[in-house]
């Protein structure tokens, strides 16, 4: 997915009324990352 898809997909997003928050949790799924956890946090 290239940037212009991602900022695409961001902006179809909001026009849907979704959060911010919540449309890059979803593009993050699309693509394949995800946040680290708290313990993977907590060791550095």
């Amino acid at each position: 997915m290239t940037q212009e898809e991602m900022q695409r997909f961001l902006i179809k997003e909001a026009q849907r009324g979704i959060a911010e928050i919540e449309a890059y949790r979803n593009l993050m799924e699309i693509i394949g990352i995800e946040f680290p956890k708290e313990k993977e946090l907590s060791k550095n």
